[in-house]
C-alpha cells in the first residue's frame, strides 16, 4: 500500500477466492481495487468497485465481466452469487486522505500556538516591569552569578539573567550547530557567556564572554521566545530562551522583561524623587 509516494497508486485487496481462473489458468479472487494520488502524501483516495484479483500477483487484476457474462459465471457457480459485501479499512481512507490530514493538523497546532501566545503575552503585560535582581536559586543561577560578578564595572546592577541558545533549535542541524549563552541584563549592557550545549541539561562552563552596550541596541523584540535585540550597525543579536524553569529560576522574567525594557517603547526603572 502506498509504494509511490509521487503519482497514482492502485491497490488490489482479496475478498474471497472464487473458481473461476484467469486467462492464463491462474487462480483468481474476487476483489476490489482502490486508487490513491499522492503528492509527497495522499491527496484523494477512489473505491473503483470489484475486480478479478491476482492472489499470486498483487498488482495484476482482471475487471468484472459484464453483466451477462457475470450472470453466467455466477449460475455456474464460478463468481459467487450475489457478490459479498466490502468496506475499505479506516487506516486506508486515512492513508489516501493523508496530505488534508497533514495540513489540516499543521493549520490547527499553529492556531492553537497562535493563541497560546497571544495569551501568553497577554498575562505578561498585566505584569509590572521587574528590574532585579533575578532570584538565586539553583546552581545554575549561581554559576551565572559567579560568572558575571567579577566583570560588573562600578554602579553596574544585574536585572536579569537567563540560558539561551543562540539560534531557535527547530531542525536537527540547528540542533547540532548551536551555541548555549549565559544572558545578563545589567543597567548598562548586555553580557554573554558562551557555553557548550549538553544533550541532557546546560553545561555550566565559560567559553567565553561578550558584551552590548545598552547604548548601541535601537530595540529588541521577541517572537515565539527568540529574543532579538537589534543594534544601531543594522546587525541584530539572537538568543532563543526556553520558559522551563528546572535549572534557571529566571526565564520567564527575562522573557517578558527584557524585550520591554530595551524594546522600542523601552520602560525606564523609576528613579526615586529627592525632596529639596
Amino acid at each position: 500500500m502506498g509504494k509511490l509516494m509521487f503519482g497514482k497508486d492502485e491497490t488490489i485487496a482479496c475478498i474471497q477466492p472464487i473458481t473461476l481462473k484467469g486467462a492464463e489458468g491462474e487462480d483468481l479472487c474476487l476483489a476490489y481495487k482502490t486508487s490513491k494520488y499522492f503528492v509527497f502524501a495522499g491527496v484523494y483516495l477512489k473505491d473503483d468497485g470489484y475486480v478479478l484479483g491476482v492472489p499470486s500477483k498483487k498488482d495484476t487484476f482482471y475487471p468484472l465481466p459484464e453483466a451477462g457474462e457475470l450472470k453466467d459465471f455466477q449460475a455456474r457457480g464460478l463468481v459467487p452469487d450475489p457478490l459479498p459485501g466490502y468496506s475499505i479499512p479506516v487506516p486506508e481512507y486515512l492513508f489516501g486522505y493523508s496530505l488534508w490530514i497533514v495540513i489540516a493538523f499543521v493549520a490547527g497546532f499553529g492556531w492553537l500556538k497562535s493563541v497560546n501566545t497571544k495569551r501568553r503575552k497577554a498575562r505578561d503585560a498585566a505584569v509590572p516591569v521587574g528590574f532585579g535582581p533575578p532570584t538565586i536559586t539553583t546552581d545554575g543561577d549561581r554559576f551565572i552569578a559567579d560568572q558575571v560578578r567579577p566583570m560588573l564595572r562600578p554602579g553596574e546592577q544585574v536585572q536579569h539573567q537567563a540560558y539561551g541558545v543562540r539560534d531557535r533549535p527547530d531542525s536537527a542541524i540547528a540542533v547540532a550547530r548551536n551555541v548555549g549563552l549565559f544572558a545578563v541584563l545589567t543597567n548598562q549592557r548586555v553580557i554573554f557567556v558562551q557555553t557548550k550545549v549538553g544533550a541532557f541539561k546546560p553545561v555550566l562552563e565559560n567559553h567565553g564572554v561578550s558584551e552590548v552596550e545598552r547604548s548601541a541596541i535601537v530595540n529588541a523584540v521577541e517572537d515565539d521566545y527568540l529574543i532579538s535585540l537589534v543594534l544601531n550597525d543594522d546587525t541584530a543579536r539572537t538568543i532563543f530562551v526556553g520558559p522551563q524553569q528546572k535549572h534557571f529560576s529566571n526565564q520567564q522574567a527575562f522573557i517578558r522583561d527584557l524585550p520591554r525594557i530595551l524594546g522600542k517603547g523601552q520602560v525606564t526603572e523609576a528613579q526615586p524623587q529627592v525632596i529639596g
